[in-house]
């Protein structure tokens, strides 16, 4: 009696993995995104930043070999500006002070190999909004570095996934 009960939870157990994993499901930042370059040289602005160390982090995590700026030969050259942050009031509390702000953080790209354009000068923007609690200021700019931080892990996989979409010529 308990095996066809054993077997039942078993099987639903499987299906429900199988649903799971079907529909795409990954926890956050384990899903590595593959690209079409097996090695790069890397044109930052901001070499030492927060959004280089996270890029080149994933870039060797997905298995490209990365050369720092210089002469680039055959290698595809990937050009990223500096982050820049923008943070604005989207509404007003009724004692008409910001209520909730939107955070944007963006960069610039380009890549070329071997003088051809794969990727003609783009903008990559992520954006997100958070409410300012006036009674616990330190609390709402602990908020604001984690969504940053956050922010800038979006950013990182959006140039991921558009480099992994970019068609190169051997």
């Amino acid at each position: 009696m308990q095996q066809p009960k054993l077997l039942r939870r078993l099987l639903t157990c499987f299906l429900l993995t199988a649903l799971l994993s079907g529909c795409g499901f990954a926890l956050r930042g384990s899903d590595t995104i593959s690209t079409n370059f097996d090695a790069l040289v890397l044109d930052l602005e901001q070499p030492n930043g927060e959004f280089a160390r996270l890029l080149r982090r994933n870039l060797d995590v997905a298995g490209v070999d990365v050369q720092q700026g210089g002469n680039s030969g055959s290698l595809a050259m990937l050009r990223v500006t500096a982050e820049r942050v923008a943070n604005r009031a989207v509404t007003v509390n009724p004692q008409a002070r910001a209520a909730q702000y939107e955070l944007r953080l963006s960069v610039n790209i380009s890549l070329s190999q071997a003088g051809q354009t794969l990727i003609a000068d783009e903008t990559l923007i992520v954006e997100r909004t958070y409410f300012e609690d006036i009674a616990n200021l330190a609390g709402t700019r602990d908020e604001v570095q984690l969504i940053t931080s956050e922010l800038r892990r979006d950013l990182v996989d959006q140039l991921l996934r558009r480099l992994a979409a970019t068609s190169i010529s051997t």
